[in-house]
């Protein structure tokens, strides 16, 4: 299946323009949705039967760990501060998003499903940064 994005990159790498107004408005409104659009992503997987009490309630542990101004490492401390809120989230959302199959996902998703794999993909290092028996701790007993 083909999206818009699909067809006007097309359009434009056979017309050799580069950079087309329409193409230039579907990235901005990607843009400007995907915070909303992420917001409703994990909503509606909170509210999906095949995700757990558990994972519920892991979401929203770290909702109010983030909306908290008490932290593991103070927001004060600059970067550091910031990547354990950063983290956490990441490990959450995706527990979460393995929660369901791709096409479940795909269904709770509003925007550009590309940007969908862009945001898995950017999730997965967090696998990098965090120590392994951390990561399986918190992602991998979703396929417990």
């Amino acid at each position: 299946m083909e999206s818009d994005f699909d067809r006007e990159g097309n359009q434009e790498h056979e017309h050799g323009s580069k950079g087309s107004p329409r193409m230039a408005e579907k990235v901005l409104q990607e843009a400007l949705l995907l915070i909303p659009n992420f917001l409703k992503l994990l909503y509606r997987l909170s509210k999906d039967p095949a995700v757990s009490t558990t994972d519920r309630a892991l979401l929203a542990g770290t909702i109010g760990y983030v909306l908290l101004p008490l932290d593991f490492l103070p927001d004060m401390i600059p970067f550091l501060g910031q990547v354990d809120d950063v983290l956490l989230v990441a490990l959450v959302v995706k527990r979460l998003m393995e929660s369901v199959s791709h096409d479940v996902l795909e269904g709770y998703w509003d925007g550009d499903v590309r940007l969908l794999i862009w945001i898995e993909r950017i999730i997965d290092l967090s696998r990098h940064v965090v120590p392994p028996p951390i990561y399986n701790r918190l992602v991998k007993k979703a396929h417990a």
